[in-house]
């Protein structure tokens, strides 16, 4: 089977989120990989972690971890959600 990987791109505020959740309930066998959770997971947890400059370098760690899981133990569809326009 092939998959599909959907890539949201947008500004702060632009919908990317929402649009990546409808699509995941029209989509079936698919995920939302939202980069905004992975934040939220770093600042309820790791909040030391974050006040670094290197704070994107360790969410972004963390998103590739999520999506080489859904790449390699799933046949999941990828929406990758919250990739900012920089």
């Amino acid at each position: 089977m092939k998959r599909l990987v959907i890539i949201t791109v947008g500004k702060t505020h632009s919908g990317k989120t929402t649009f990546a959740k409808a699509l995941e309930q029209k989509l079936p066998n698919s995920v939302v990989i939202d980069q905004d959770n992975h934040a939220a997971f770093l600042s309820a947890y790791y909040k030391s972690l974050i006040s670094s400059q290197d704070s994107k370098v360790l969410k972004h760690a963390i998103t590739q971890t999520v999506v080489d899981f859904v790449i390699s133990q799933t046949d999941k569809h990828l929406i990758l959600c919250n990739s900012n326009l920089d």
